[in-house]
């Protein structure tokens, strides 16, 4: 992981903990039978870790991915 990927991967880290205390401390308590309520009630832990193994493992993969198969297509006569 470069550390492009890495500052990209902390800045939606942050951005996912922070909508996820502004929902359960706001919206959760003026609706709780909102979609996202569901999740939040799971706890801090379990979204923390599903935010981190989205962050930090399998959207850098795809953009590692993606990067590969443009250069692939790019590089080949058309």
């Amino acid at each position: 992981m470069t550390r492009a990927d890495l500052q990209k991967a902390c800045g939606l880290f942050a951005i996912k903990i922070a909508i996820y205390w502004i929902a359960k401390l706001v919206i959760c308590q003026l609706d709780p039978s909102r979609l996202i309520c569901s999740v939040i009630a799971k706890g801090f832990v379990p979204c923390l870790a599903t935010f981190a193994l989205m962050d930090f493992v399998v959207i850098p993969q795809l953009r590692a991915y993606s990067r590969r198969r443009r250069n692939d297509q790019g590089d080949q006569p058309g």
